[in-house]
């Protein structure tokens, strides 16, 4: 999947009355000083979607990304522990990515010390067609950070229709707003309560969340059906 064009950044204009400043989709603001020559046009990050891919379900949840301290995997492995119906259960999590080799080591440590070796496993990293893969298979996709801007992972995942569950870090509140996917605190107490109401979905529950999960990137996020908007908004600068 390629990365949101950034032409989007350089919007501007010379001796106006206004100056736009375009600001990423789900994005919110904290309060700016008010200025008769200021004002501010959301703009979405449309992306090019990829293509869905043939699903062979796998029991595993998935982490993917830079693997980083403020993206929480610590917290989510610690809620792994705390979920009685994961442990008795036949799922796993799945880490994919590379980044701060010190915070691998202390997930690795982390998931020892719990007593979770077997039921964590780190693939590396993993791109292209095998990366899409890797989300189609997925029950679902977590994305716990401690703080994120926007969190491509989060349409990569629903694009081949696998739910998400996000961090309220994340300017992601649309997921529970459209029903495809969890908004909550990235506690470990919290997120082993989702996670034992996940597996705890019946076939029809957990079928209306992917039901969903691709239309929504393709009617908010995809570049060829809404590039329009972009083209609307910069004409009428």
């Amino acid at each position: 999947m390629s990365r949101p064009n950034r032409e989007i950044s350089r919007i501007a204009t010379i001796n106006s009355p206004i100056m736009p400043i375009p600001l990423p989709n789900a994005v919110t603001l904290a309060p700016v000083p008010k200025s008769p020559r200021t004002s501010f046009h959301q703009i979405p990050n449309y992306i090019e979607i990829p293509n869905l891919v043939e699903r062979d379900q796998q029991n595993y949840f998935l982490a993917i990304g830079r693997i980083t301290a403020k993206k929480a995997l610590d917290e989510l492995i610690r809620s792994l522990s705390l979920s009685q119906t994961f442990l008795r259960s036949n799922f796993t999590l799945k880490i994919a990515g590379r980044g701060d080799e010190s915070y691998v080591d202390k997930l690795r440590r982390l998931a020892v010390e719990l007593g979770l070796s077997e039921k964590v496993e780190f693939v590396g990293q993993v791109e292209g067609e095998a990366k899409q893969k890797l989300f189609a298979d997925a029950y679902w996709t977590f994305m716990p950070s401690h703080t994120e801007n926007f969190g491509m992972v989060v349409l990569e995942s629903l694009a081949q229709n696998t739910p998400v569950l996000a961090s309220t870090n994340s300017p992601w509140k649309s997921l529970e707003d459209e029903g495809v996917g969890i908004w909550c605190d990235n506690s470990p107490q919290i997120l082993a309560q989702r996670i034992d109401e996940i597996l705890a979905m019946t076939e029809s529950e957990y079928g209306s969340y992917r039901s969903r999960a691709r239309q929504f990137v393709l009617e908010r996020f995809d570049i060829k059906s809404n590039i329009r908007k972009w083209e609307e908004f910069y004409s009428g600068l």
